[in-house]
C-alpha cells in the first residue's frame, strides 16, 4: 500500500517535530549558579550539585547512601540527560541566599524591651532533602523565620542589654577625659561623682557593668548561628551567618533614654570644664609665682647694683671734694639756690655771709 505524497510529507513533519521535542526535553543545562534533582514517577533518581569541597561531597554521599539508596550524585555544571515525560527536573539556586524579615519585640534578661531586626545568609546544601522537606525558597524563608527568631529570642533573654550592644569594657565616650585626668578608677558601685583627695588630685568613681568573658554581641551571634545551623540541617539548609541589623528601644522609651544620655553628656562636659578650670588656675598660680620670683630677683639685683653704684659715686665725690673744698662749697651754694629760688625770684646779696664766695675772686677765700 502506497502512502500518498501529501500524507507522507505530513508524517515526516510530525516525526521531525517529535524528535525535536524529545531531544529538547531530554537534554538540559545546569549552570554554575544552579543545582537540581531529577524525579522519576515522584521518586528521586539523580541529584546534581554545584562545586563542593571534598568534605561536603563525602557528607552528601553518605547521606544519600543512608536515606536515598540508588540515587546518583553528579557534581558541577554542564549538559545532562533525562527521560522525557517520565522524569521531571527541579532546579534550585546554588548561590548564597538572603533572609531578612520584619523586626520583632524581644525582652532582655534585665527586663529591657528591644525591637530587634536581624538578617541571615544561607544556602541550599542538600537539594534532595530541601525538596523533600520545604520544596521552595519561600517555604524555607518561613521555616528560617521561626528558627532564627526563636533561637535569637532565647539568647537575648539570657543576656543583659550591655552584652547585646557591646563586646568590650572600654568606657564609652570617656577616652579623652581619661587621658586628661589620668586618674580615673572604676568600681561596680552606684556611686558616681568626682572626689577630691587631700593632695588635690581629682579621682572619678565611674559605675561600669563588666561584660563577662565569652559574652558580648559577637559571642552571642556566634551561638545563634551555630544553634540555627544545627536546627536547619534537617531541611537541607546551611546557615552561614546570623547578624543583628538593628536593636532599637521602643518609641515610648526612646525619649527618656535620649534625655538620660543628654544628661550624662552634660555631666561629662561639666567635668571637662571643671578640670580645665582647675588646671588653668594651677598654671596661672605657677606662672604668677614664677613672675614674682623673677621680679624679686631682678629688683634685688637692681638694688645691689644701685647700692654699689651709689657707694662708688659717693666715694668718687668724697675724693673729689677733699681735693677741691672750694669747689665743693661752690656746688653746695648752687644746689641751695636751686632749691630755694624760682625763676621769677630776686635776691639781694651782701659781700659777706654764706654767699660771700660769689663776691670773692676764685681761689682767694679760705
Amino acid at each position: 500500500m502506497r502512502i500518498p505524497p501529501k500524507f507522507k510529507g505530513c508524517l515526516t513533519g510530525v516525526t521531525v517535530l517529535a524528535v525535536v521535542f524529545i531531544l529538547f526535553g531530554a537534554f538540559f543545562v545546569i549552570n554554575e549558579t544552579e543545582q537540581g534533582v531529577i524525579l522519576q514517577m515522584g521518586k528521586p533518581v539523580r541529584v546534581i550539585v554545584g562545586n563542593r569541597t571534598p568534605e561536603e561531597i563525602a557528607e552528601l554521599e553518605l547521606w544519600i547512601t543512608e536515606n536515598a539508596p540508588g540515587v546518583k550524585l553528579s557534581v558541577g555544571a554542564g549538559l545532562y540527560f533525562k527521560i522525557p515525560f517520565l522524569q521531571q527536573l527541579h532546579v534550585f539556586d546554588d548561590r548564597i541566599l538572603e533572609y531578612d524579615d520584619d523586626p520583632s519585640d524581644v525582652v532582655t534578661r534585665d527586663k529591657k524591651h528591644l525591637q530587634v531586626d536581624c538578617y541571615a545568609r544561607w544556602r541550599i546544601q542538600n537539594p534532595l532533602l530541601f525538596l523533600q522537606s520545604v520544596q521552595s525558597v519561600y517555604a524555607a524563608s518561613s521555616r528560617l523565620d521561626d528558627v532564627i527568631y526563636s533561637v535569637l529570642r532565647q539568647e537575648i533573654g539570657q543576656s543583659d542589654l550591655i552584652q547585646i550592644v557591646r563586646n568590650s569594657n572600654d568606657p564609652i565616650g570617656m577616652n579623652e577625659y581619661v587621658r586628661l585626668v589620668n586618674n580615673v578608677t572604676y568600681s561596680d558601685t552606684t556611686d558616681v561623682g568626682i572626689l577630691m583627695t587631700e593632695s588635690g588630685e581629682v579621682i572619678e568613681v565611674v559605675r561600669m557593668i563588666r561584660v563577662p568573658a565569652g559574652q558580648g554581641r559577637e559571642a552571642m551571634l556566634e551561638r545563634v548561628t551555630d544553634a540555627t545551623r544545627v536546627m536547619t540541617a534537617q531541611y537541607g539548609i546551611y546557615v552561614l551567618d546570623v547578624r543583628i541589623k538593628r536593636a532599637d528601644l521602643p518609641l515610648a522609651n526612646q525619649q527618656a533614654v535620649f534625655t538620660r544620655m543628654q544628661a550624662e553628656r552634660n555631666r561629662i562636659s561639666t567635668r571637662y570644664r571643671a578640670e580645665g578650670h582647675r588646671m588653668a588656675q594651677t598654671i596661672l598660680a605657677e606662672t604668677n609665682l614664677r613672675v614674682d620670683s623673677i621680679s624679686s630677683l631682678a629688683e634685688r639685683s637692681a638694688l645691689l647694683i644701685r647700692g654699689t653704684a651709689d657707694s662708688t659715686a659717693a666715694s668718687i665725690y668724697a675724693e673729689a671734694y677733699e681735693s677741691h673744698p672750694d669747689f665743693y662749697r661752690f656746688m653746695q651754694s648752687l644746689e641751695t639756690l636751686d632749691n630755694i629760688m624760682d625763676a621769677n625770684d630776686e635776691m639781694v646779696l651782701s659781700t659777706t655771709g654764706i654767699f660771700q664766695y660769689f663776691a670773692t675772686p676764685p681761689g682767694s677765700m679760705r
